[in-house]
């Protein structure tokens, strides 16, 4: 027997279409060339109608917006793995992340233009991210602290730090220009190549020098 209709699961069934209708148009035609009155009309509805659930297309670009980071988060998370040590596990979680924004650049251009306004505007989507991000990060440097392999350090300035010092390889019109200078370099010199180098830089000043840990970084 299917569940029964109401009006607050009419109400969440149609969110979510303009939702996907707007995820499909910004694909298409793009974020900035996208309106409500084009939402609306793929829908079958009035302008008005699409105001009813979001009151203005912002609301709409910071659900999308959300969703996307929030899918690259679950990404990263899943990269991480269960055991091994904590600089094996930040590298995985580093790597991903920039993998993940770099595949989705690639795939989905147009919609990746909305998140780099997000990220220069400040949108609040991206500021609860960036926060997520580092606080993964800063257990991930808790972990490594407790189990002797880091140094003893204010985890959550060490996570920011690390976050900052990798803008470069995340923040998508930085990154995109990246991959096209350095298109067909060997992968030591491309620009996942870099980004491992850095870890290992990071990691030379973090890791406890006689740790077999920083060992296994540096040898």
């Amino acid at each position: 027997m299917g569940r029964k209709k109401t009006p607050e699961s009419d109400a969440l069934a149609t969110r979510e279409k303009i939702v996907e209708t707007a995820a499909r148009l910004f694909r298409g035609i793009g974020y900035a060339k996208t309106t409500i009155a084009d939402i609306a009309g793929s829908l079958g509805m009035s302008p008005s109608n699409v105001y009813r659930y979001f009151p203005t297309k912002a609301h709409i670009n910071e659900e999308i917006c959300g969703r996307l980071v929030r899918d690259i988060e679950l990404r990263c998370v899943d990269s991480i793995g269960k055991d091994g040590a904590a600089f094996k596990k930040v590298t995985s979680f580093v790597l991903e992340y920039h993998r993940s924004i770099k595949e989705s650049i690639l795939k989905e251009n147009r919609l990746y233009d909305m998140v780099s306004i997000a990220m220069e505007q400040h949108w609040p989507v991206i500021q609860g991210h960036s926060e997520r991000i580092r606080g993964i990060l800063a257990e991930l440097m808790e972990s490594g602290v407790s189990s002797g392999e880091f140094k003893d350090m204010d985890r959550y300035k060490m996570a920011r730090a690390i976050h900052e010092s990798i803008a470069i390889f995340i923040y998508p019109p930085l990154l995109e220009r990246w991959v096209n200078e350095f298109a067909g370099a060997a992968p030591e010199d491309g620009v996942e190549g870099q980004l491992e180098f850095l870890l290992g830089v990071i990691f030379h000043g973090v890791c406890l020098r006689n740790g077999q840990q920083y060992k296994d970084i540096t040898g």
